[in-house]
């Protein structure tokens, strides 16, 4: 059967990734979820939330703040461990443990690509913390609640309606779950593999990507990094992020760690083996004390975890190292997507 082929064909890294995903979906989600019922809740709320205790609200003081993350005590430790888990590995709770962005991912690839909207030629770096700064003070200063578009409600609500449950049927029918569930269709299952969700609207998945940047530097992190002299520019690695992360600059493949999720798909389908998940290169440690005489010797891949500079390419002597992100961009996308989600909030409340 060509199903049967399909699954074949897919490598071993990603058939592991959906394995983990699947795995991670059955003991968070309904109706298992037997992890959040170890602490005594059947999903990923109350104090296994982890986007509510950061947000700002006006005239907060510190006090409120500890007794927010008090109250998502769980929450909070594993958005911690998430974040140490990127420094030092990628991002690999939302490229291989999530199940609310795994499950979309899922639906959408099963799906045929003539029904997939493409988002991921859409600036977003912009987007995504435009309405990350939205969320995290705008929405509180406007009594908008961080559970109004949250899919982290959405999909353990929607597998629970699907199994007859009546809190679930009844949230997929009131307004605030018809705005999630457009979204996570929209987004999700009709976005162009998956993630635009992941990339857009995140607050878990923002934070980690300023993680997963400020780690590539280190010199034990392991990234998806690029030997360039490898790279022929077939342009195949960009075509295949699930994230829009890769783009060509001169040719070569180019890889934004601000929104890569070390998925290993790039490294999968590039058949010069011109990307790796790896560390920083120690050429001291592998050079040779001495060289014979008229032996070549080949130089090691200079495995370098590049990104798109922010800053301007006239700042740096007219070389072009990527398109230019500004904080006006980034401050205009949170007007933007301020005065949407107000209109769409707002309509159904």
């Amino acid at each position: 059967m060509q199903v049967i082929e399909n699954i074949k064909a897919i490598p071993k890294m990603q058939k592991f990734r959906y394995a983990m995903i699947l795995l991670a979906s059955m003991s968070l989600l309904g109706p298992l979820a037997f992890l959040p019922q170890l602490v005594g809740s059947d999903d990923l709320c109350g104090s296994l939330c982890m986007r509510r205790f950061y947000l700002y609200f006006p005239g907060m003081t510190w006090e409120d703040f500890f007794v927010h993350v008090n109250a998502a005590s769980i929450g909070v430790m594993a958005f911690s461990l998430i974040m140490i888990t990127t420094l030092f590995f990628g991002r690999i709770w939302c490229g291989y443990l999530c199940p609310v962005g795994g499950l979309a991912e899922l639906s959408s690839r099963m799906l045929n690509d003539r029904w997939k909207i493409e988002f991921r030629s859409l600036p977003q770096v912009q987007i995504r913390y435009g309405y990350f700064g939205f969320f995290l003070v705008a929405m509180p200063a406007l009594g908008i609640s961080a559970c109004s578009l949250c899919n982290f409600i959405t999909i353990p609500r929607l597998i629970e309606a699907m199994s007859g449950e009546y809190r679930g049927m009844v949230f997929l029918v009131s307004s605030v779950g018809l705005v999630n569930l457009g979204l996570l269709l929209l987004l999700g299952v009709f976005a162009s593999k998956g993630r635009a969700y992941c990339q857009f609207m995140c607050p878990i998945g923002a934070a980690d990507g300023l993680v997963n940047r400020l780690g590539a530097k280190m010199p034990f992190a392991r990234r998806i990094r690029v030997a360039k002299e490898r790279c022929t520019g077939c342009n195949i690695c960009a075509r295949n992020c699930m994230c829009g992360a890769i783009k060509m600059v001169d040719k070569v493949a180019t890889v934004d760690q601000v929104s890569c999720m070390s998925c290993h798909e790039c490294v999968d389908v590039c058949d010069w083996n011109a990307l790796a998940w790896t560390t920083r290169p120690n050429h001291k440690v592998n050079e040779p004390k001495r060289i014979k005489k008229n032996t070549e010797i080949f130089p090691l891949p200079d495995w370098q975890a590049v990104h798109f500079n922010p800053v301007k390419p006239e700042a740096e002597g007219g070389i072009e190292t990527g398109p230019a992100i500004s904080l006006l961009s980034v401050f205009n996308a949170m007007i933007f997507l301020t005065v949407v989600s107000i209109i769409i909030v707002g309509s159904f409340l």
